[in-house]
């Protein structure tokens, strides 16, 4: 909880606000949910009296604000806590201990979220500030896909997340189970889909296409499961497919003449010709 919740202040920094405005924070019912999670409720005065509730003892306290270091002093009688602002919102906040770096305390507006469930709000306002997607592994888990809008599909270049953490570079399969991403450095890097082919031999071939409609350098190619080493494999009865550790490096065609004009074409308009 404490690495989710460093990484939610992290990703919304850009969509928090400041207590400078201390209207979000003055007169209104927020609960603070410490460390050994149990609930306390603070109501902050404008006149720095802090009113606080806990199995129903109430005591007064006393808070401060300092612009200056973007910090919350809040006397609880019991102790004094200094908190720095990670992530501000009317509904939410999240303030981190002063000096620590994972030591997080969470307040939740009663008026704006009654079931004081600041995970859950937390969790909807990032899937909404930052167009999230979700989709399931085959593992169960659920990644996150950052998008530039709601509209859009997934696309190269998207950062991809689990709770909130970036996850491992590799290749992932979705539940649909043809369909995989390509992860490096927290983004997708290919959009895969697994077509299956069987040559002249008949011998199956798997290879996992960056395009649905052609076989393209880089894609993944199997055989009974397994990757394919570097090799030349009987593709068709006029093709063969070349293949460097795993990843597809060409289509060629078998006859000299036609493998030229192929090999031509590929530096003339980009892709082979077949």
């Amino acid at each position: 909880m404490k690495l989710y919740l460093k990484s939610i202040a992290k990703q919304l920094n850009n969509f928090s606000l400041s207590l400078d405005k201390t209207s979000i924070l003055i007169d209104k019912p927020w609960a603070l949910i410490d460390e050994e999670l149990e609930m306390q409720k603070l109501i902050f005065k404008k006149n720095k009296e802090l009113i606080l509730s806990k199995n129903g003892k109430v005591q007064v306290g006393k808070w401060d604000y300092f612009p200056e270091a973007k910090s919350l002093l809040i006397d609880r009688n019991s102790d004094k806590i200094l908190c720095n602002e990670a992530f501000i919102d009317k509904g939410v906040m999240i303030l981190k201990l002063d000096g620590t770096e994972n030591r997080f305390f969470t307040l939740a507006n009663e008026n704006i979220v009654p079931d004081l469930d600041a995970y859950r709000y937390l969790k909807e306002l990032r899937s909404q500030k930052l167009k999230i997607k979700e989709a399931e592994l085959i593992d169960g888990r659920i990644i996150e896909i950052q998008r530039e809008n709601e509209y859009s599909e997934p696309e190269l270049g998207n950062p991809v997340t689990v709770e909130a953490e970036t996850i491992e570079d590799g290749k992932y399969q979705l539940t649909k189970k043809e369909n995989y991403y390509e992860i490096r450095k927290g983004r997708i890097f290919k959009i895969l889909t697994e077509k299956k082919y069987t040559n002249s031999d008949g011998k199956e071939i798997y290879i996992q296409q960056q395009d649905n409609w052609k076989i393209k350098n880089g894609d993944y190619v199997y055989i009974l499961g397994n990757p394919v080493e570097t090799s030349i494999i009987n593709f068709s009865n006029s093709k063969n497919l070349v293949v460097r550790e795993g990843k597809v490096v060409r289509l060629e065609r078998k006859n000299p003449f036609t493998r030229w004009l192929s090999k031509f074409w590929k530096q003339t308009w980009g892709y082979y010709y077949e």
